[in-house]
């Protein structure tokens, strides 16, 4: 991946991202309506997997010494 060119890097990680969002919003569509009482506490999770997945693919790039995408 080092060697990846810019874009498919780019394509992988909006791929990693797209994928921590898509899994609870299905669980969520297909699961009926739900009350905001009982999404928040998802969206609060699935706000910090996130940042965290973020975090830590910004970590691996700068231990790689490469630059992540803005």
């Amino acid at each position: 991946m080092a060697n990846a060119p810019q874009p498919a890097r780019r394509n992988r990680r909006k791929a990693v991202v797209a994928g921590l969002v898509a899994a609870p919003l299905a669980v969520l569509a297909f699961s009926g309506s739900a009350q905001a009482a009982e999404l928040t506490p998802v969206a609060e999770y699935l706000d910090q997997t996130v940042a965290d997945t973020e975090a830590q693919l910004g970590a691996v790039l700068d231990d790689l010494g490469l630059k992540a995408a803005e």
